[in-house]
């Protein structure tokens, strides 16, 4: 797996555990998800300002967020990546052989508030927050209630089984 990180405000340099406990939940979603392709995934954190103006320019919300991800693999219905199919030429990096699996944006300040919010760990927050993101990149949405409590239990299974809990 390659992750790419882009941190301006280097939010991983003054939490460096963190960056370790998300290389492993980015894995094991890969592991839950049996993705049979070595994987590429970009990570960028920002600020609220800069999150809601991407929430704003690509979902039409003008306010800041936790999250926001950015799949490159259309699924074919919610959780389901047929990867016997996938046209590989349309992910493809050829630079690394690695399929492109997404975009995730983390806004630092919203999960820090959300952290001290819920009364956990930021370890948690973000750890949930790298998850959830993983499930979108691969192919899981939660518009409606089913979807939902699927996407909710594929992320606390990712989460338990690193023991990272509340």
């Amino acid at each position: 797996m390659n992750l790419y990180l882009e941190d301006e405000y280097n939010f991983f340099e003054k939490h460096e555990d963190l960056f370790e406990e998300i290389q492993k939940v980015i894995a094991k979603c890969l592991e839950v998800e049996k993705v049979p392709y070595e994987s590429e995934i970009s990570l960028t954190v920002v600020d609220k300002e800069e999150i809601r103006s991407i929430n704003h320019e690509y979902r039409d919300i003008d306010r800041a967020t936790d999250v926001l991800s950015f799949p490159q693999i259309d699924p074919e219905s919610n959780g389901i990546i047929d990867w016997e199919k996938l046209d590989e030429t349309e992910v493809m990096n050829y630079d690394t052989n690695h399929i492109m699996l997404g975009d995730i944006v983390l806004c630092y300040e919203v999960a820090d508030e959300q952290a001290k919010s819920y009364g956990h760990s930021l370890k948690r927050e973000v750890c949930f927050l790298v998850a959830h993101s993983m499930f979108h990149l691969l192919g899981y949405d939660h518009m409606n209630e089913e979807d939902e409590k699927l996407m909710i239990e594929k992320q606390n299974e990712v989460l338990s089984d690193l023991g990272i809990n509340r």
